[in-house]
């Protein structure tokens, strides 16, 4: 049952991440085009985003492999 739960968990975090690393992607390249000024911090939280993301597909993948 544990790992039934553990699935539901990563996924969940999976598409919060998603959605969040498009949502960052998307102001990011929106500023970036128009010229904006980009300051430090989101310049910096697009590759926090995408990591965070990327280390539970990781995750997910090791989980979906047992």
């Amino acid at each position: 049952m544990s790992n039934h739960s553990d699935r539901i968990q990563m996924i969940k975090g999976l598409y919060l991440t998603g959605i969040a690393s498009v949502i960052i992607l998307s102001v990011f390249i929106y500023q970036w085009i128009t010229g904006m000024q980009l300051d430090t911090g989101e310049i910096l939280s697009v590759p926090i985003a995408l990591g965070a993301f990327l280390s539970l597909v990781k995750k997910y993948r090791k989980l979906s492999l047992t």
